[in-house]
């Protein structure tokens, strides 16, 4: 699926147990797009936390994307974590890297961030626990 300038994606559910959840959304080089994320998921045993994740500061630096807390909503073209982003609760404006038009995938696929090896624990909310972690997207341009 591509979508057009003020096209917005179906409501996404996004699986934290999974390293590269797919959209089946295809970006534009070039093209600006918002993401607006909400609900929770849960880290292991840990109480559930939205979009924005949880910090533990000396622990970030080994994240797939460092530095940034686990948990955030993140973005990635074509399984690629060299193209990765932060997207959080809300990210207003991403544009699309023009360098994408050489890539022959390019898909967006969105990630809690963790450590490589443990998403194992990582859990989506049941019913009645509160509201999956969804987000939506809307080519702005």
């Amino acid at each position: 699926m591509t979508l057009t300038p003020g096209e917005s994606s179906p409501l996404l559910a996004v699986d934290p147990a999974v390293h590269f959840h797919p959209t089946g959304l295809e970006v534009t080089p070039g093209a600006h797009y918002r993401f607006i994320a909400s609900g929770q998921w849960r880290d292991g045993f840990l109480k559930p936390v939205g979009p924005e994740g949880w910090h533990l500061p000396w622990a970030e630096r080994f994240n797939r994307l460092p530095g940034q807390p686990f948990f955030l909503l993140c973005g990635c073209v074509g399984c690629d974590l060299a193209q990765a982003f932060a997207i959080g609760a809300e990210l207003a404006d991403w544009v699309a890297p023009a360098a994408l038009a050489e890539q022959a995938d390019r898909q967006l696929y969105l990630f809690a961030n963790d450590w490589a090896g443990m998403y194992w624990n990582n859990r989506a909310l049941r019913s009645g626990q509160g509201e999956p972690l969804s987000v939506q997207i809307t080519r702005l341009s």
